[in-house]
């Protein structure tokens, strides 16, 4: 979930609060991106063996529509948009989806490496960075058109990154989504389940408890990157899993797909309801949110987003940022038929 305290969650002195946010960090972050860029790769294989080479404009329309989405997204609700940059990954993919694996191997190497690497040189370049003190925070609640100057600069601060580091980053794991399909349906080879759960799972967590031990209280922004590079066994092991197992969870599938069906609509309200408690109803939880209060919120964004998906699925209703999404890439279809 974006963080919409912009990064000031108070650090909580009781064991529950401690806990929750190490195992957030070792658990959870940087886990979900990972996973969902890893299985975006994977999902542009499925497409492009389903329709076939014709079909690479209808994938560059749709990801040309979800960037038009994250900008919009990004600027006016959230600057914290991630549409924007996995849009310009999966372009990025479609041009060397065709390789060889060997070529896309090493092609993803370099791509996850160098930036993390470069980014770790710079910061014990520059000393690094004191992140003892608490940021100050303004807790006057924004109007609408300071909200839209804050996002504007802040999207623009993101979008400095995205040439520099995270495509990079991002269109790497897209990659890896691409060897994971590959060793599956076309050399039916891949990770067995006791070695994703008993190598790769621990060898995951204890990376990342290892980088939260040493780093997070003088370099945590070494402890993101380190965190990133962790993440990637974790979520290659879970989607392996997933891949081994398939006619086992069968039963979940139609709820996960009725989920997926509503990804954008269920992501584009998590910012709206986030953004209204944090900038306008609660501001001051800006700087009093502890990370206990934030796990809550969580639960309770997420039961709203189920119940949401139970709802429209049960009236058959489209997502509205879904219905919109169709209809600009219908349009883009068009104009090229």
């Amino acid at each position: 979930m974006a963080n919409f305290t912009s990064g000031s969650v108070v650090d909580s002195s009781d064991k529950i609060g401690a806990s929750l946010s190490f195992a957030a960090d070792v658990l959870a972050h940087g886990r979900f991106r990972t996973i969902f860029s890893i299985l975006f790769g994977l999902s542009l294989c499925l497409f492009y063996e389903k329709y076939g080479p014709h079909c690479i404009s209808k994938m560059r329309n749709r990801l040309l529509v979800l960037g038009a989405f994250g900008c919009v997204h990004g600027v006016v609700l959230w600057p914290g948009d991630i549409l924007l940059n996995y849009s310009i990954s999966g372009l990025l993919l479609l041009y060397v989806l065709r390789l060889d694996s060997a070529t896309l191997l090493k092609l993803a190497i370099c791509a996850v490496f160098i930036p993390i690497f470069i980014l770790m040189l710079l910061i014990y370049q520059s000393g690094g960075a004191d992140f003892t003190q608490p940021p100050q925070v303004d807790m006057a609640p924004f109007g609408v058109f300071e909200l839209l100057v804050f996002n504007f600069y802040n999207y623009i601060g993101m979008l400095a990154l995205l040439p520099t580091v995270t495509v990079w980053y991002i269109f790497g794991l897209m990659v890896i989504g691409v060897l994971v399909y590959r060793a599956y349906w076309l050399e039916n080879i891949g990770f067995s389940t006791p070695f994703s759960l008993l190598v790769l799972i621990p060898f995951s967590i204890l990376g990342s408890a290892w980088a939260r031990l040493t780093f997070t209280e003088s370099k945590i922004l070494i402890f993101d990157l380190f965190n990133w590079l962790f993440a990637i066994p974790f979520s290659i092991a879970l989607v392996c899993i997933g891949l081994n197992h398939a006619e086992q969870i069968s039963k979940w599938r139609s709820m996960l797909s009725a989920v997926g069906r509503y990804t954008l609509s269920l992501y584009l309200l998590q910012s709206v309801v986030g953004v209204w408690l944090f900038q306008f109803a609660y501001p001051m939880w800006r700087a009093n949110f502890t990370q206990t209060d934030y796990f809550l919120l969580f639960i309770g964004l997420t039961i709203l987003q189920l119940a949401l998906v139970w709802w429209f699925r049960r009236n058959a209703i489209r997502g509205p940022a879904e219905i919109v999404f169709a209809s600009c890439q219908d349009y883009l279809n068009k104009r090229e038929s």
